[in-house]
């Protein structure tokens, strides 16, 4: 009898796998990178509903921020509620609400802020039209999702003989990780990269990342639209090759609320500055759950 259950069993575990293997010599990874890049570029920088309001917690190395932020069709806006885990003191709260009306109403700052903004969105294209050909990938594995998305599980590493096209993608010559992309919806789920190789970069400025920098990245859909609800940078290098750079954070972002998709700057405000009355309008918010 053990020796039948024991060769069921086994039979069993090399049917699944037969399957599973089927399964992802059936999936070409680079159209699937293909595609779902195409739709993270598509969506890139979209200012449009649905929008929501979220925590925004962000650990630094030597210090941690908490913010209520708010997307309007205007921008967004983020209150900060508390520092190292501690709310802020009536003062500080007071001072920082003020600061956030200021900017919230002076254009001119929107404007610079949104132009910035704009800017990291086009080296995001950049980058994301680079990542098909710029790494050699392979199917790890194919999951189900808690929503019954079929997920892919990649690994990449760079492409010998893969020249970056511009200055600012040379930083994927020398980067390789793991991938996650949400087949059913088109989009990446998560990417995982580390920086085998020193790598130089041009962000709007020269300088060098070291070997060992690691980034990871996740996006969910939180209730209608896709949202980054984490992100973790970890790099040291140079600015000009001078001076030395960290970027040590890790960013999480949860308790997504939607909000009207004609809200008003000063409707942002009242929100942000009252979250538990948008939580009693909307119901439980999503915690940027996968």
């Amino acid at each position: 009898m053990r020796a039948l259950i024991s060769s069921l069993l086994l039979g069993g575990l090399i049917s699944c796998g037969q399957i599973g293997f089927a399964q992802q010599s059936n999936i070409d990874p680079v159209a699937l990178v293909r595609q779902a890049t195409q739709n993270e570029i598509a969506a890139t920088g979209q200012a449009k509903p649905p929008y929501f309001m979220y925590k925004d917690y962000t650990q630094y190395r030597d210090h941690s921020v908490t913010a209520e932020a708010i997307e309007t069709p205007e921008g967004g806006l983020n209150r900060t509620i508390a520092k190292n885990g501690k709310p802020l003191t009536p003062q500080e709260q007071a001072e920082a609400d003020e600061s956030l009306k200021i900017f919230a109403y002076d254009k001119e700052a929107r404007r610079k802020k949104m132009k910035s903004n704009r800017d990291d969105d086009q080296r995001s294209i950049t980058l994301m039209r680079s990542l098909p050909d710029a790494f050699n990938y392979t199917v790890n594995d194919v999951s189900k999702g808690p929503n019954g998305h079929e997920l892919v599980h990649l690994s990449f590493k760079a492409k010998p003989g893969w020249t970056a096209p511009t200055h600012e993608t040379r930083v994927l010559e020398g980067m390789q990780g793991d991938m996650v992309i949400d087949k059913s919806a088109g989009r990446i789920a998560e990417i995982n990269g580390e920086l085998f190789k020193d790598v130089d970069f041009g962000w709007g400025i020269l300088g060098r990342l070291f070997k060992g920098g690691k980034f990871i990245i996740h996006q969910a859909d939180v209730g209608g639209k896709w949202q980054e609800t984490q992100e973790r940078l970890q790099f040291n290098g140079k600015i000009l090759m001078v001076k030395n750079l960290t970027i040590d954070s890790n960013e999480t972002m949860t308790d997504f609320r939607p909000v009207p998709s004609n809200v008003t700057t000063a409707q942002a405000l009242q929100m942000l500055q009252n979250p538990d009355e948008v939580v009693a309008q909307n119901g439980e918010g999503t915690a940027g759950k996968q």
